[in-house]
């Protein structure tokens, strides 16, 4: 797991996807908001005004053998996360014409980075710190935008309001502000990104640290009777914010096991039919 503080940029690949649909290489020459990337393919095509919805979730095929596939990870030198400095590339971090070169002239180096390392950090770019150095960062990076996959109910906004826009603001409704949103893959329902770029415009008053977890470290660091009992029971994680059901409690006694039998099957129609 990598903890960073802003400044920071961080794009990383949606995990249980594709990796390669995760961009649309551009050429080498030329001139806690989230940018989605929709799948890779060569297009010299203007980019429609509005965005294309998220790409449908790619589910990979069956594993025969669960506990053979984490011992071959276990057997594998990983790293995560590699970060590019600024000033490690001889640029002042004010230097936003020389850090959009480098982008566009190391996009496919910075993306296969991406793909053996599951993401890539950027500091001391003073390019990405205002939304339009942002968006010619992920520009050049290749980066195909679609819309976010919470679009359908309007959970985030878009950072200059404009509802076309691809930068949209982290989840920051009051009615969440007691919900704590542990690590998570990037895709909702049917939905998922094959990339993201996060970036911080404004520094928290306090805290403001953002995390980013390797998937693969986590799957090869469980325990193996845990992953066999997850994996063959085909166990599923959904999470969905729902109204306190404490009202339950007023009914007589022998009405509430029914009264929580039936919301259980509405709950369930509900995570089933989500987004």
């Amino acid at each position: 797991m990598v903890k960073f503080s802003i400044p920071a940029v961080a794009v990383a690949i949606g995990a249980g996807v594709s990796s390669t649909y995760a961009f649309a290489p551009v050429a080498n020459t030329g001139a806690r908001s989230v940018a989605s990337s929709a799948p890779l393919f060569m297009s010299s095509v203007a980019a429609p005004e509005q965005s294309p919805l998220a790409p449908l979730t790619v589910w990979g095929d069956r594993i025969p053998d669960i506990i053979e596939s984490q011992n071959e990870l276990k057997s594998r030198k990983m790293d995560f996360a590699p970060t590019i400095k600024s000033s490690d590339l001889g640029l002042a971090s004010d230097d936003k014409e020389g850090q959009l070169a480098y982008v566009r002239e190391h996009a496919m180096e910075i993306k296969q980075q991406m793909v053996d390392n599951g993401a890539v950090i950027f500091r001391e770019f003073d390019l990405m710190k205002e939304q339009e150095g942002f968006v010619k960062f992920y520009e050049a990076l290749g980066m195909k935008t679609c819309l976010d996959p919470l679009h359908s109910v309007s959970a985030r906004p878009t950072v200059d309001g404009d509802k076309n826009s691809p930068v949209y603001e982290a989840v920051n409704k009051e009615s969440r502000k007691n919900f704590f949103i542990g690590m998570h893959n990037e895709f909702v329902g049917t939905r998922a990104p094959r990339a993201a770029a996060f970036v911080c415009f404004k520094a928290a008053e306090e805290g403001g640290e953002f995390l980013i977890a390797d998937g693969r470290q986590i799957f090869r660091d469980l325990k193996t009777d845990l992953v066999e009992r997850l994996y063959n029971r085909n166990i599923r994680y959904s999470v969905m914010e729902l109204p306190f059901f404490g009202w339950v409690d007023n009914f007589p006694e022998f009405v509430r096991p029914a009264a929580m039998g039936a919301l259980k099957g509405l709950v369930s129609a509900a995570i089933n039919a989500k987004v």
